[in-house]
């Protein structure tokens, strides 16, 4: 993954139940993600038993303590006008980050891009959005053999954070990577790369929680966002 967020990851330690200042409540249990050391952000995530990805459909919710203020976001619906407002801008951010990353060629250009997701958070500071777009480009080639060798497609995958301003969207960080898909399963994602669970503030900054699955393995990373975005913390569920 090539990625625009800047990186600050502090020092894992265990952490104790009184001083939990992060954890996500997923309707069975509480699982404790982080907590602020002097001021930085470090993992409480314990390890589970099992499997890691094994939490109920239902909406998680962030719990919070220390002086910290959690605050849900909105997920934008597609085709809406919210949605076909930001479009163009994401459109931007998308072909900029294709840039960057040197991931445009000329059969790339001419694959389909479509918006994925959007959530929304409306603070008093000032609207902000996090989006992820994709472009879909089938890998196929006339001397592969199927058999061993199953077409697929490969998705470029663009996700980043948008601030609502006078003079419409302006993007504030994106991060890139590629990825393949066997051909034959549904185009397109079933759920967010990340999925927002909500914003923390603390003091003036306002910090995204977000969730990442990949088949057992789970984590939840925190983005810092105001004028750019940085990562704060990747905190990884282990299993025992």
């Amino acid at each position: 993954m090539t990625v625009a967020f800047g990186l600050l990851l502090g020092a894992s330690g265990g952490a104790q139940s009184s001083d939990i200042a992060l954890a996500v409540d997923d309707g069975t249990r509480v699982h404790p993600i982080a907590r602020l050391v002097d001021g930085r952000w470090v993992s409480a995530a314990p390890c589970t038993t099992g499997d890691s990805s094994s939490t109920p459909g239902g909406r998680q919710r962030l719990i919070v303590s220390g002086g910290l203020v959690a605050k849900d976001v909105r997920a934008v619906g597609p085709s809406t006008p919210e949605w076909l407002r930001l479009a163009p801008a994401i459109g931007q951010a998308f072909e900029r980050r294709e840039r960057e990353a040197r991931l445009t060629t000329d059969r790339t250009a001419r694959a389909p891009r479509a918006i994925d997701w959007i959530y929304a958070l409306d603070d008093i500071a000032g609207r902000v959005y996090y989006f992820e777009a994709s472009r879909r480009v089938p890998n196929a080639s006339d001397d592969v053999d199927a058999d061993t060798d199953p077409p697929g497609t490969i998705r470029i995958a663009v996700a980043g954070f948008l601030r609502d301003g006078r003079e419409g969207p302006v993007s504030i960080g994106t991060k890139s990577e590629l990825r393949w898909e066997q051909d034959g399963r549904p185009a397109g994602p079933g759920r967010p790369d990340l999925m927002p669970l909500g914003t923390i503030k603390h003091g003036d900054r306002s910090v995204w929680v977000m969730k990442g699955q990949s088949g057992p393995s789970s984590w939840f990373t925190l983005y810092e966002v105001g004028d750019a975005t940085r990562t704060v913390l990747t905190a990884r569920v282990t299993s025992c």
